[in-house]
């Protein structure tokens, strides 16, 4: 049977909120080296600043020795912190995370081809050291990170890798509206296909999840996806629980798409394979 072209470029991407408050480096270390993903998208990767910074937090580290094979990346920060402390969070009434001194957390893409272009471009704020939770997550800075990948001489690919602003319901408001329009356009900006993935901390029926469902194929939605949480999750009582996303241009070849069950975040890994 005669190879069909497309079959030279099948592609595996994996996009992971890897949990910035987690201490599961090793929970980590072993996904990724057991799943061997083409391109990898990552929210919530943490980079020591200050070298007192606890080294269980961070996870920059595990991630590349973990994906070693993959020899293009890009790191894009969107904030500085050295703790965080607010009232009724994340299922505890007291939340209060220290890492004894600063840290960079933000999106990481690594890449088995070569990326040609990158961009942090924040949809909310600017980048900037973070030591007062009042105003969070109000003013709490946010960019969608954009890469463009030469899979080969005549194909290239647009990936953006975004991680929401916070909200408790999840329900969007015109900050996250505003926030999708501008990622739609980054998307819509280069003549080939693009991506967009990651945690948009927004559910699916939202207004602003609805902005990108014009000109994308919500693999979420396409594939009936219930939850992209763990049962630990402080919204897992309700009938679907997905705030992770990868929308594809119509022109991408889906071959496989799926929520993988397992422990390694407070959120699952999504799994896309394709062809272009």
């Amino acid at each position: 049977m005669k190879k069909d072209k497309r079959d030279m470029f099948k592609i595996k991407l994996i996009s992971l909120n890897v949990a910035l408050f987690e201490t599961n480096n090793d929970k980590i270390k072993n996904f990724l080296k057991k799943e061997k993903p083409d391109i990898v998208c990552l929210q919530e990767v943490t980079k020591k600043v200050q070298y007192s910074s606890l080294k269980d937090y961070i996870s920059i580290d595990t991630i590349n020795k973990a994906t070693s094979k993959l020899p293009f990346s890009f790191y894009a920060p969107n904030t500085t912190i050295q703790d965080f402390k607010k009232k009724d969070f994340h299922g505890r009434q007291n939340f209060d995370i220290r890492f004894n001194g600063f840290i960079e957390f933000g999106n990481y893409i690594k890449s088995k081809y070569k990326i040609i272009k990158g961009q942090n471009v924040f949809v909310q704020g600017n980048f900037s050291y973070i030591t007062d939770w009042a105003s969070w997550p109000k003013e709490d800075p946010k960019a969608v990170q954009v890469v463009d990948l030469e899979i080969s001489s005549s194909k290239k690919i647009r990936i953006l890798n975004y991680h929401g602003i916070w909200s408790r319901d999840k329900q969007g408001t015109p900050i996250t509206q505003n926030a999708c329009q501008k990622i739609k356009k980054l998307a819509r900006d280069v003549s080939y296909p693009s991506i967009i993935c990651g945690d948009f901390n927004l559910f699916p029926h939202t207004d602003s999840m609805k902005i990108l469902n014009d000109n994308f194929v919500s693999l979420v939605d396409h594939y009936k996806i219930k939850t992209t949480r763990p049962s630990s999750n402080e919204h897992h009582h309700l009938d679907r629980n997905v705030v992770d996303y990868i929308y594809v241009s119509p022109s991408i070849n889906i071959l496989n798409f799926h929520v993988i069950d397992s422990n390694v975040s407070d959120h699952l890994p999504l799994m896309f394979s394709f062809s272009i």
